[in-house]
């Protein structure tokens, strides 16, 4: 079983986005879908058992790079996908 897991060149449909199961919530990069922003190409698949309490995206400005911070206790660790 993964709890996280992070995506490169995903498939995207005609409306931009990916398919995943409702097993996850899928991040894409901050500016995923704003106009004249290339196609984004990283992505994170966050397993629903992970509480949305115990995780934030971090806005980055670019479409390659994806990112979260994790909260565990009083630990946060960044994790970054990045193209």
């Amino acid at each position: 079983d993964y709890d996280i897991l992070a995506l490169q060149e995903p498939y995207l449909s005609f409306l931009g986005l990916t398919t995943a199961t409702p097993h996850w919530r899928v991040v894409y990069p901050t500016p995923h879908g704003a106009g004249g922003v290339s196609r984004s190409r990283s992505l994170l698949l966050i397993n629903r058992r992970l509480s949305t309490n115990a995780w934030n995206p971090i806005p980055i400005p670019h479409p390659d790079v994806t990112a979260v911070t994790i909260h565990a206790g009083d630990t946060a660790v960044h994790l970054f996908n990045l193209y």
